[in-house]
This record gives structure tokens, sequence and C-alpha cells, in this order.
């Protein structure tokens, strides 16, 4: 048997590390393991998608998992957002994993979804043990408790391996290590249901495959300026406030903006969009006289 896992996050919250987590705690436990992410917009606050495959044999299959078991929601935003797919392929018998404080009846009565819910607002946690939103360490805790599968001590040398792998230093494990422990004991352990076999199909028989056009089938910009239309304010978990009387008008923010998100006033003073600021926070970084502060971005 395989199960199917579906990761759903924001670009800088740790997605592809937090399913590489649970990946490695299903392999120390004894499954066969296959773990990919799907590469398109690596930028900070853009959605993220990774997958892996839990088997107890050989696995030969690739690419998406269109029909997952289990579905992490990392950041509950991504719900509202028709384009993220996140509770796409879902089945009744699928679990549904959301960081939210919101509780699970609440956020099935906002929106449907045919599957069972959990709710856990990971977020606090891991910003009162590591002061940043984080998530890789915690959501993969999340996943492996509610999904039985792995206990605390092989999902401990999971968190403790992939994060040395990535050079994150000892202190830092230690702490993520904390945070990953609280969500795991809040964490309940659901377990995964069986999907419902497939009929099979009848030999020699042929699909209709619908006709689809080419604006559908392939990327595609068919209007001018349509980027000025697709808000990507939802991307961010912080967003850059401009101290205006400590600025210098250096213009570097407005120079270095990747997403040209920063224009200038009359009197050369910067000014953020929010509508399209992705909150990638290079402007915090860059600003020579530390006239630009990240402030965390307030549940919508």
């Amino acid at each position: 048997m395989i199960r199917y896992i579906r990761f759903h996050g924001r670009g800088g919250e740790g997605v592809k590390l937090a399913c590489h987590v649970v990946s490695r705690a299903a392999f120390l436990a004894g499954a066969t393991v296959q773990d990919s992410a799907l590469y398109g917009a690596e930028r900070r606050g853009a959605p993220v998608l990774a997958f892996a495959r839990l088997g107890d044999g050989p696995i030969g299959e690739r690419g998406y998992v269109t029909s997952p078991d289990l579905v992490v929601v990392m950041d509950a935003s991504l719900l509202d957002d028709p384009e993220a797919l996140v509770l796409d392929g879902i089945a009744p018998t699928s679990l549904v994993l959301v960081n939210s404080a919101i509780g699970a009846e609440d956020l099935r009565r906002r929106r449907p979804i045919a599957a069972a819910v959990v709710s856990l607002d990971i977020s606090a946690i891991v910003l009162a043990v590591l002061g940043d939103h984080v998530l890789s360490a915690a959501a993969a805790a999340f996943a492996a408790k509610a999904a039985r599968v792995a206990a605390w001590g092989v999902l401990e040398q999971a968190i403790g391996r992939e994060l040395a792998d990535v050079g994150v230093s000892a202190t830092r494990i230690e702490r993520n290590l904390l945070a990953a422990r609280q969500v795991f004991d809040h964490a309940p352990a659901v377990g995964l249901r069986e999907r419902p076999a497939p009929l099979p199909r009848p030999v020699g028989s042929l699909f209709a495959l619908p006709h689809v056009s080419a604006l559908l089938a392939a990327p595609s910009i068919a209007v001018g300026g349509s980027s000025a239309l697709r808000h990507t304010d939802g991307w961010r978990t912080s967003r850059p406030v401009i101290d205006e009387p400590r600025c210098t008008r250096c213009l570097l923010c407005f120079v270095l903006c990747p997403e040209g998100a920063i224009s200038l006033t009359p009197d050369n003073l910067p000014k953020v969009d929010y509508d399209h600021c992705k909150g990638c926070l290079v402007c915090v970084r860059e600003c020579p006289p530390a006239a630009i502060r990240e402030v965390a971005e307030v549940a919508r």
C-alpha cells in the first residue's frame, strides 16, 4: 500500500524541509519513501508544494500527487486562493491538517472541505519558541503525529538529521525540537483511512479526451499588464514598514526590490505597494540607516 502526502505552504516557511522530515521519519520507521517538491516561483511568500509517497514496497510512480491521503496546509490563507488548488483531489477518506487558530468545524463552515479536518495553531507555538515563522519541524511533527507516521523518538532523529544536513546550528536544532515536541504533544493521532479501490477499467476500452485550448493548457499572458491585476499581498508572513523621518532617500530599496513593489513619491521618499509586495524583506536587510522594519502580518 502507498500513502500519498501533499504539503502546501509559502516560500520561507520550510515546506520542502517539512516534507523531507516526514519522509525521513517514515524511512527510519521502515517504510519505502519517495520525496519530491514542485519547483516554480522560488520566492519568499510564493505558494510552494512538496510531495511524499510512503509505501511498504517499491514505489514506481513519479510526479504530482493528484489524490492525496494527507494534505498539510502550513498557511491557512492558501485555502482562499483558488489557484493554490489546496483541496484538489481530496476524498472523504482524506485527512486535511491546517495550521490555524480557527477550529476545524469553523473551517469547514467557511469553505466546503470534503474530508476530515484537524486544525492546530502551530504558528503560535513556533513564534513563541523560535521567534520567527519557520515551520518545517513543527509542521512535520503535526503530520507525523496526526497520520501516525512515526513515534516521537524516530521523528526526533529525523528532525535532527534533516536540520543538520542543511546547516542549522545545534542550538537552533534544539529549539526546533522543543517546538516540534509541543506540536507533537498537542496534535491528535488520527491515522489515515484506506481509500476504496478504484473500479477496474474494461480491457480495450478507450476514453475520450476533451480538447483543451492552448490558453488553458499552457501558461499564457493574454492581457497586457495582467500582473498588476494579480494581487500577491497574501504571500506575506511579514511586511516592510518605512520610517520616513529616518529615511535618507538613498533609493536602495527602490532599486533592489525584486518585484518593483516600491515606488517613489515626488519628494523621492519610497512607498511600498502592499498589494504586490510579497514580503521577501530584501529592503529591510539592505536599508543602510535601518529605516525599514519588519512587522508581522495580522490574520486577515
